[in-house]
């Protein structure tokens, strides 16, 4: 599939598209064409009471363009998407992407835009005479023009339908979030463990035959051992 790129004065010819770092990487690289626009509130003295994102441009335009595919059918058009990751080079600087992952409609015509949270560090902060916290932002520790600052990775779009019903089908799991397979593993250990108990008291308590010379947990790991190793 291919995606259009509107030409200006930084994407003059193939050189300047955004390409891949290797053979097999899969997102491809773009660069910022501007430096950091730091966006939040400032004192009077210039430092940041806050940053609410650093801005960088890209001068990217894109279209992406649907493919024709052929099946038993007949023609179907396939629609695609391109997803703004952050590098891993991020991990160097004091920034993390703001929407974590950048979408990229096909009908967006519009120009790719980057807009990262500054992590402040203890550096950063004082406290002024008026004891208000004034904030700098270092910028040896983010991104500046000419700097790769994302990849791009096309992916196709699954177009799908929303409908209502009465009653969800069932599932093990049922309602539980966060955690709850984790919990509920815990419990179902704990039961075991109750139930092998109760074995245990039975066993070592039965009638009229000897006292057993094993355990019941015991008994029942050895079983499981030699079905194992069988």
């Amino acid at each position: 599939m291919k995606i259009q790129v509107l030409k200006n004065e930084d994407y003059q010819d193939i050189e300047n598209l955004p390409k891949k770092g290797t053979e097999r990487a899969t997102g491809y690289d773009v660069i910022a064409t501007s430096g950091p626009e730091i966006v939040g509130e400032t004192y009077e003295n210039g430092t940041y009471k806050r940053i609410d994102y650093i801005q960088y441009k890209t001068n990217l335009k894109l279209a992406v363009q649907k493919e024709r595919q052929y099946s038993g059918f007949g023609y179907t058009d396939i629609d695609y998407d391109v997803l703004a990751f952050p590098r891993s080079s991020v991990s160097k600087y004091n920034l993390t992407l703001a929407n974590s992952i950048g979408l990229i409609d096909a009908d967006y015509r519009g120009e790719v835009l980057l807009r990262f949270k500054y992590i402040w560090q203890p550096e950063d902060y004082k406290i002024s005479t008026d004891n208000l916290i004034e904030g700098t932002v270092n910028l040896t520790k983010v991104y500046n023009k000419g700097d790769k600052i994302c990849q791009l990775k096309v992916t196709k779009v699954e177009n799908v339908e929303f409908i209502l019903v009465n009653e969800l089908d069932s599932t093990n799991r049922g309602d539980g979030g966060f955690g709850s397979t984790d919990t509920k593993k815990a419990e179902k250990a704990e039961i075991a463990q109750i139930q092998m108990s109760k074995m245990e008291e039975l066993y070592n308590n039965l009638g009229g035959i000897p006292t057993p010379t094993k355990k019941y947990s015991q008994l029942i790991h050895e079983r499981e051992s030699k079905q194992f190793n069988q």
